[in-house]
């Protein structure tokens, strides 16, 4: 007897968690739009490239170095910083939390201007 009840409970336990979770992975299932792959890189391949008026190039050039320029002077002042922190620290101990941070910042702003100078 104990065991036919418990072989009902689970059948019951089976049937109420597909009867519930059969709607949810429909529901899913139906609202996902197909996508191609690649279609946003398509997609811009067959706009062509941006359109740049000749008026524009120069300004946008100009304004490219100026933040180039800001930038530098922002990563030597880091790196003055850094360097000024590290000589004041003891040579026997371990180096600090900000220390590690500022060493991020720096590497982080190398990259962005890595980047912009490619441009």
């Amino acid at each position: 007897m104990k065991r036919s009840s418990s072989r009902v409970s689970v059948a019951v336990v089976k049937v109420l968690t597909i009867c519930f979770l059969t709607p949810l992975a429909l529901k899913g299932w139906q609202t996902r739009a197909p996508q191609a792959p690649g279609f946003a890189a398509n997609q811009a391949l067959l706009n062509g490239p941006p359109v740049v008026y000749k008026s524009e190039k120069p300004a946008r050039e100009a304004n490219n170095q100026v933040e180039l320029r800001m930038d530098v002077q922002r990563l030597y002042a880091l790196s003055t910083e850094l360097k000024d922190e590290v000589d004041l620290a003891n040579a026997d101990a371990t180096l600090c939390v900000t220390v590690l941070k500022r060493t991020r910042d720096i590497e982080k702003l190398a990259k962005q201007i890595r980047d912009r100078a490619k441009r």
